[in-house]
């Protein structure tokens, strides 16, 4: 049924700058967390296009740093798993 939400979790829409760090460079690219809720987070690349994402990166907020898996990529936007 189009329209039809299957989510686990309410996500919450928000929209708070925050930076992707990733790789042995700690590379950074700045993001804006679109959606969020205890298991992840859905964030937009704001700068920079084309750059893909996998494995584990480092999700830097106001409020602290979370270790993430990246779980999917569609264009400028990436789904993160948060990580204990």
């Amino acid at each position: 049924m189009p329209g039809l939400d299957n989510r686990r979790r309410e996500r919450r829409r928000i929209a708070v700058t925050a930076q992707i760090v990733y790789g042995p460079m700690r590379e950074s690219h700045a993001v804006v967390v679109r959606n969020m809720h205890e298991g992840g987070a859905k964030v937009r690349l704001t700068a920079t296009r084309g750059v893909t994402f996998s494995g584990r990166v480092v999700l830097k907020l106001e409020t602290g740093d979370r270790c993430c898996a990246v779980v999917w990529q569609a264009g400028d936007e990436i789904g993160l798993q948060f990580l204990p």
